[in-house]
């Protein structure tokens, strides 16, 4: 009897002392931007010929900035956003506002520019 009241009070101990903390729970997934990075474009049948070069899109807070890359120098995009992985943007060239939509799909981004009720299909793909 001694036995089992001395096991019964360790029990109780013993219980008595485990942790009543309760588990922390992993805060939740911060969604992945995937519009975010260096995107190699291809804007096709230009007057001035295929373009490539490199796209650049950048966050700050909820603000998105770019910049459009290619061999004539570097073009900074305005009025950028990016809603449901569509991108939205503007870039002036020669004179002229040019839009730039597409829609982010894993690494691959599909869209257009288009200058003065002319469209040209452009593609990029994300830099490894």
């Amino acid at each position: 009897m001694k036995n089992v009241l001395i096991l019964l009070v360790l029990a109780f101990f013993a219980y008595s002392c485990a942790s009543t903390k309760t588990a922390k729970t992993a805060a939740p997934a911060k969604a992945v931007d995937i519009s975010i990075g260096s995107w190699d474009y291809k804007i096709q049948g230009t007057p001035e010929g295929d373009v490539t070069g490199v796209l650049v899109i950048a966050k700050e807070g909820e603000v998105y900035s770019g910049t459009l890359n290619t061999t004539m120098g570097s073009m900074p995009l305005e009025n950028v956003t990016v809603t449901d992985n569509n991108l939205k943007a503007t870039f002036n060239y020669m004179g002229y506002t040019i839009d730039m939509t597409g829609l982010f799909a894993g690494d691959a981004l599909t869209g257009k520019v288009s200058v003065e009720y002319n469209d040209f299909p452009m593609t990029a793909t994300r830099q490894k």
